[in-house]
């Protein structure tokens, strides 16, 4: 374990089910693949509820904002497919390459994820411990709005 920061990705899938083990690898070799330092720094990979496996990689903007983040791909794959997201695991490899680790939603993703798939099984990082937690639980305080549906 990396002590009290992030954890390692290895440290984090000797503690997944093969399942989710699965998600962590398929992330990791995508981002292997398509790395750029500053460009492409996160993968994540998700399994849908048809048993697919859907995939998304970070986009960095010059502008901060315009960037797009791989678990917003993820959802975005999930919605196309018309299949909700039971669980999903993000890597990110830091600028020297080095090693890679998990990494939770940021606060838009992770909003993202509780309104759409509030029970998806997304993995975070606690204190450097890997921790399998509901995509509701992301953000405690998160109010939630209603939503207008049209016939």
């Amino acid at each position: 374990m990396t002590g009290p920061g992030r954890p390692t990705l290895a440290d984090a899938i000797g503690q997944m089910d093969p399942g989710d083990r699965e998600l962590a690898l398929t992330a990791r070799d995508l981002l292997t693949k398509v790395y750029r330092p500053g460009l492409h720094e996160v993968a994540a990979a998700a399994r849908l509820a048809d048993g697919a496996i859907v995939t998304g990689v970070h986009v960095e903007a010059s502008q901060g904002r315009a960037s797009v983040c791989a678990e917003g791909g993820v959802a975005s794959a999930a919605a196309a497919r018309q299949a909700g997201i039971v669980a999903l695991v993000a890597v990110l490899r830091r600028p020297d390459g080095a090693a890679y680790y998990l990494i939770e939603p940021c606060g838009v993703c992770a909003e993202l994820l509780a309104d759409h798939h509030p029970a998806a099984a997304i993995w975070v990082g606690d204190q450097g411990q890997p921790v399998r937690i509901q995509a509701a639980d992301l953000l405690r305080y998160r109010v939630s709005r209603q939503r207008r549906v049209e016939p």
